[in-house]
């Protein structure tokens, strides 16, 4: 059978993921301005917008898998798949792991050890640094991958049924641990994300029938992902200055609401960008292709950066000092991850 066309326009959705990850990381020490400064509202605004990049990393990571094996898949290949595209992961996340462990040792604490119980804790976890736990989620997708795509394929209610099923159990794992017991790790667990991935895996089986259709209500997903992160902002605001005092609740549903059209609008401007031919695209679509790179290398760099940080108190040298930090660490980490295909590519000619 035949592949699909290659989706173009997800390396630009990966862009806006990955600039997304600079700006909560670059922004994180400025959200403990002073209250009251105009600083601390507008980066502790920046931070808490950006929060959709992990759930459209999972996003894509749902509609790249479906789109690409839906329609060739058979059952025997699960061990084919696990063995690729775990490979793929797992040893770029083990090494990344013991790198951060020494490289926080040696920064933080000027020694370099090694305690392999504690390592193999960071490494279940995904705590070896504040990056990787995403890595851990994404392991746990890949190993249910082959169940859900094989359901899929063999059950139309399955099918058709991904994106409720997904919220569902989503919402019965968030209502169980913020209300009966807390799950250990909840935030590295798949179950926090499920929704995400189950719209990533149905967009991917009917990718052009939801791209039509998103174009076709542009106006109201549009609406529905301003009104969703603007609700979901204000409130965290109204926390922040003690005006308002929220239920948790209300903050997972706005940004359940937000992160679902979030991904549709990406797309649609992704797709715009792309077929006009704007350079601004192939920037985009070129730091996309790269994103994986930068998301391991980043935190190093920021790392590095922040030993020079200003006081605080001085808010206009903090302040560019906070941009810089963005700018750093995304151009940074692209330099060196282009640097490094670079020597690859030298090195396979040789």
């Amino acid at each position: 059978m035949l592949s699909r066309p290659k989706l173009t326009e997800i390396d630009i959705v990966r862009a806006i993921a990955i600039i997304a990850v600079l700006v909560i990381h670059g922004t994180s020490g400025a959200t403990q301005l002073p209250l009251g400064t105009g600083s601390h509202a507008v980066f502790f605004i920046l931070n808490k917008t950006s929060l959709f990049t992990v759930p459209l990393f999972i996003w894509i990571s749902g509609v790249v898998l479906f789109y690409t094996y839906y329609d060739r898949w058979e059952p025997g290949m699960s061990r084919v798949f696990w063995t690729k595209r775990l490979r793929k992961i797992l040893i770029p996340y083990v090494l990344w792991s013991f790198f951060y462990y020494l490289f926080n040792l040696f920064i933080f604490h000027g020694n370099i050890g090694f305690d392999l119980i504690y390592v193999i804790k960071l490494l279940i976890s995904g705590n070896a640094s504040y990056h990787l736990y995403y890595m851990v989620i994404i392991v746990q997708f890949y190993l249910l991958f082959p169940l859900m795509i094989t359901a899929a394929r063999r059950s139309h209610r399955f099918r058709q049924g991904l994106i409720p099923i997904g919220i569902g159990i989503q919402a019965v794992a968030y209502c169980f641990h913020h209300w009966v017991y807390p799950l250990p790790e909840y935030a590295s667990l798949f179950l926090s994300y499920s929704a995400l991935f189950a719209f990533g895996a149905f967009m991917g089986i009917h990718y052009a029938a939801i791209v039509a259709w998103s174009n076709r209500y542009k106006g109201w997903i549009w609406s529905i992902m301003l009104l969703a992160g603007a609700a979901f902002v204000g409130m965290l605001l109204l926390h922040e200055y003690g005006l308002a005092s929220i239920e948790n609740s209300w903050f997972e549903l706005a940004l359940l609401l937000y992160c679902m059209a979030i991904p549709l609008c990406c797309m649609q401007w992704g797709r715009k960008l792309h077929e006009s031919g704007s350079p601004l695209g192939t920037v985009l679509s070129a730091l996309g292709g790269a994103s994986f790179g930068i998301y391991l290398v980043h935190p190093a760099l920021l790392t590095l950066w922040d030993r020079i940080a200003p006081a605080k108190e001085q808010l206009w040298l903090y302040d560019l000092h906070t941009v810089a930090s963005i700018l750093i660490g995304l151009l940074g980490s692209w330099l060196l991850v282009r640097l490094y295909a670079s020597a690859q590519r030298k090195g396979s000619a040789n």
